[in-house]
């Protein structure tokens, strides 16, 4: 529960001389998850930094991130290098966001919300909140990371705001990848693709 009025900064590590290269926050599915309230302002922030290759909030290194839940707060997540904002060092699965203001910046070759560096974003449902995300070179805004795809995406409400990096679809696959079982009910959606990408749907090079 981020409490109205306070600041939590959480920075992974990336520590090259043991190979250990950690998230802001680490969630990584197999029978766990993190869900994320706001008080009754909205006022209370999370700052989630990840260290080189980790996702802001989500997987490490080569992981997936997975079963992370927003309800609301005012959250900022960052990615390293080939890690997404909110979601993988490599997939990223199980995404769900109710509420809140959150912006999600991936690294290098990884998607703000999904996928890190070759991984795919799955399963990841907006039903309301303003959310703005941003993918790093050759990733989706919200999707898959660099060769990776975008898949079973839903957005029912809130106000999205989706930006691909170079190569990267707004909302779908990130360079070399697949957009497919994309829904938007409602909400009020802006997708910007990068330099040969769909706005919605497919990255760049050989995906439609």
């Amino acid at each position: 529960i981020l409490v109205d009025g306070t600041k939590l900064t959480a920075t992974g590590t990336a520590n090259f001389d043991i190979d250990i290269y950690t998230p802001g926050i680490q969630v990584l599915g197999r029978g766990n998850s993190l869900t994320i309230y706001g008080q009754k302002n909205q006022s209370g922030q999370l700052i989630a930094i990840g260290g080189t290759y980790a996702s802001g909030i989500g997987g490490g290194q080569f992981q997936d991130g997975s079963n992370i839940t927003i309800n609301g707060g005012k959250i900022t997540a960052t990615g390293g290098y080939d890690g997404a904002g909110i979601g993988g060092g490599h997939n990223g699965t199980n995404i769900t966001i109710n509420g809140g203001t959150i912006t999600a910046n991936g690294g290098e070759n990884a998607a703000g919300i999904g996928g890190g560096v070759s991984g795919d974003g799955t399963h990841i449902t907006i039903n309301g909140g303003t959310i703005t995300a941003n993918g790093g070179d050759d990733a989706a805004g919200i999707g898959g990371g660099d060769c990776g795809y975008g898949t079973n995406i839903t957005i029912n409400g809130g106000e999205v705001t989706a930006t691909g990096g170079d190569s990267g679809a707004g909302i779908g696959g990130g360079d070399l990848g697949l957009g497919t079982d994309i829904t938007i009910n409602g909400g009020e959606v802006t997708a910007t693709g990068g330099d040969g990408a769909s706005s919605i749907g497919g990255g760049a090079g050989d995906a439609p």
